[in-house]
Order: C-alpha cells, then structure tokens, then sequence
C-alpha cells in the first residue's frame, strides 16, 4: 500500500496513531489485510497534505464542509503572503547577482555595496533592523555620497598618526556638516527607530565601538566637534541633542 500510495511505512504507522487511517483487521496469520478503503483513505491524506492542509485539521473537517472552506480561505491567504515573502527573496538574490554584493548586505543597500566598507555594511543590517523604511531611505541617500576622504577613513589603521587624523578630521568635517543639517534627526538617531529605542541606541553605540578602530572613531569625534558649534540647526534640535549625549553620559556611569 505505501508502494501504491507514493508513501512510506512509517508515514502508514504514523498515520495510524493519529488516527487518520483505521488500523486493519489481522487476518488469522497475525498479517495486517489492507482494503480499498484503506488505499482511497491514504490517497485523500495525501492529497490534503500536497495541498497544504495541517495532520491536525484534516480529522477535524473531513465531514465539515464549512469547516474544510474556512481552512481553503486561511491556506489561501498563508500562502499568498509565503509566495509575496518568497517574490521578494528571489528579487534579492537577482540583485545580489547583479551587482556582485556581499551576500549579507542588507535589503536597499545592493546596489550601493561596492562603495560601502565591511564595518559600514554590518553597521546597515542592524540599521535595517531598528529603522522604518522611511528612515533607510535617508539613510541610503547619506551612504551613497562617498567621497575619497570616506575611504581613506575606512582604510585608516588604529595607529595613524597625529596628523593624518587632524587632516581627515578637516577633509570630512564639510560633508558631515551637510548631512546633519539635512538630517538634524541624526544627532539623536531616535527618529523613525522601532521598538525599544534605548536599546536600539545602545546597539548601535556598542556596534560602532566593535566595528570601528579608535582612529576612524576619534577622525569622527573631531570632525564633529569641529562642526557642532555651527551647525544650522534650530534650538530644539540643538537641545535634543544634548540631553541626548547626557543620557548615555548617565548610562555608561551607571
């Protein structure tokens, strides 16, 4: 009968302990008699199963009409949103082989991979986990302006010297500048953040510190200071910002 039915034994046995398939009459051999009903019973199990029907609903609706649409209905939708999940799966790896990208670069950023560094790409997967898609959008048009003084930053060794960071610190400083008076949100990054937004705050803080060395974070920090005092930016973001840098002041004393 597995033969017939395209099955196996145990799947048989299986299905016999949950009941679906009536156990046979022992024939006075001790030797189990299968019947045509039990064939045609086996067959419809299978069917239901190639159509996505659970082991642990198809006893409870076999004589339920009703019961069997409302089941078609709720596979129909589970399997509109696996096959929308699956499209989109397929569309990124079709992008992925387009334009040669690491395989672990996050959704939105393909394209623009060959001019992000390794730390940066990491930096955007838990990016992609803690922003809206809004805010990834305005995170992309940022990463996609890179200039020669980026990528000199990205392949500056942990112990360059003092004036190499000086320079680079000035080289960066006007571009920095730009983009936060474009996206002053950035000075708190709490805009567009889901979920628990301390923690979110916290990730991305311990992931710079394990992402990048001590002179790329220190060619940032002057860059910044430099920048700060004149930014274009109103009052309120302004004051944002600092009760922001208070706050991980307070937890990193804590």
């Amino acid at each position: 009968m597995a033969e017939l039915t395209g099955t196996t034994v145990n799947t048989i046995r299986h299905y016999h302990k949950l009941e679906l398939l009536a156990q046979p009459e022992r024939m006075s051999n001790g030797y189990k008699q299968y019947g045509a009903a039990h064939v045609l019973r086996l067959l419809q199990i299978r069917r239901l199963r190639e159509i996505g029907i659970p082991l642990s609903d198809i006893g409870s609706i076999q004589n339920d009409h009703e019961a069997q649409q409302l089941t078609l209905k709720r596979l129909d939708v589970e399997l509109g949103e696996t096959i929308a999940e699956l499209e989109k799966a397929r569309g990124q790896i079709a992008e992925l082989l387009e334009y040669g990208a690491p395989i672990d670069t996050a959704a939105g950023f393909i394209d623009i991979a060959a001019k992000m560094s390794a730390p940066d790409r990491n930096l955007m997967s838990l990016y992609s986990r803690l922003y809206d898609e809004t805010t990834m959008t305005e995170i992309k048009s940022i990463m996609a302006t890179n200039s020669p003084a980026d990528r000199e930053i990205d392949d500056l060794a942990e112990d360059a010297d003092e004036a190499t960071r000086a320079r680079l610190a000035e080289v960066v400083a006007p571009s920095m500048k730009a983009h936060l008076e474009a996206n002053p949100w950035l000075l708190a990054p709490a805009h567009g953040m889901r979920g628990d937004i301390s923690i979110g705050q916290s990730a991305i803080a311990g992931s710079i510190t394990e992402l990048y060395n001590s002179a790329q974070v220190d060619v940032i920090q002057r860059a910044f200071l430099q920048i700060f005092p004149t930014l274009d930016i109103s009052d309120e973001e302004r004051e944002r910002f600092i009760e922001f840098v208070k706050a991980q002041a307070a937890k990193e004393s804590n």
